[in-house]
């Protein structure tokens, strides 16, 4: 049903052309996944359409029968990589996987899923969604849209375990600690300045720690 799911969103974004048969979806996804890994080490502007279909082992033809162009491509790139990071998350933070879970190891849980979405194979595609974003090429993208049904799925398992006294909000406390840890991220993703570098345990040690505080979250006496 969540592959279903996924490929009726794919089907509607715009420029997409509807893949009817197993085959076709099949070629859909080997092309999908051919940009993905190859936005790994340049960027959209300089991958052209050719390149895409010597990669997923298909013709240029097969390339135009299922989008429009390079564009609408992307799209649905975008499409699927955010209905794939919505459905691990909904399964990693199930809230019956976290009954009785001390409320530090659930927040370091959430931060390290972050980190990995922005170290991991989606990276390149956030930062692409992103960097097109600033210049004007596209209005907004789903990701966004992520971050929201993100914090949603996060808030249930934690909730509990959120200081209510210092938070007296605490949908809105976790939603901005998330948007700082977001932050930090994309902008360690594009430059990684330091002082600590992206990917290092510290980096992810420290937003942990912030996370924590932000939120009133403190590891249980022994």
């Amino acid at each position: 049903m969540k592959n279903q799911a996924k490929a009726e969103a794919i089907d509607k974004t715009d420029g997409v052309r509807p893949a009817m048969q197993a085959r076709s979806l099949k070629k859909r996804h080997d092309l999908l996944k051919a940009g993905r890994k190859l936005l790994h080490s340049r960027v959209l502007e300089d991958i052209s359409i050719k390149d895409i279909c010597s990669e997923a082992n298909c013709t240029v033809g097969s390339f135009y029968s299922r989008f429009e162009d390079k564009e609408s491509y992307f799209d649905a790139l975008i499409v699927e990589s955010c209905h794939e990071l919505l459905a691990q998350a909904a399964r990693q933070f199930d809230n019956r996987n976290w009954q009785n879970v001390e409320g530090r190891a659930i927040c370091d849980e959430v931060v390290a899923f972050l980190v990995g979405i922005f170290q991991g194979e989606y990276s390149s595609i956030l930062t692409e969604a992103f960097i097109r974003e600033s210049k004007g090429f596209i209005d907004s993208t789903p990701m966004r849209d992520v971050g929201i049904q993100f914090i949603s799925t996060v808030f249930t398992p934690l909730e509990p375990h959120i200081d209510k006294t210092f938070n007296p909000d605490p949908m809105r406390s976790l939603s901005f600690a998330i948007q700082v840890v977001y932050g930090a991220l994309h902008n360690a993703r594009l430059r990684d300045s330091g002082p600590v570098k992206f990917k290092t345990p510290e980096f992810k040690q420290r937003l942990q720690e912030m996370v924590a505080r932000q939120l009133g979250i403190t590891p249980k006496a022994l």
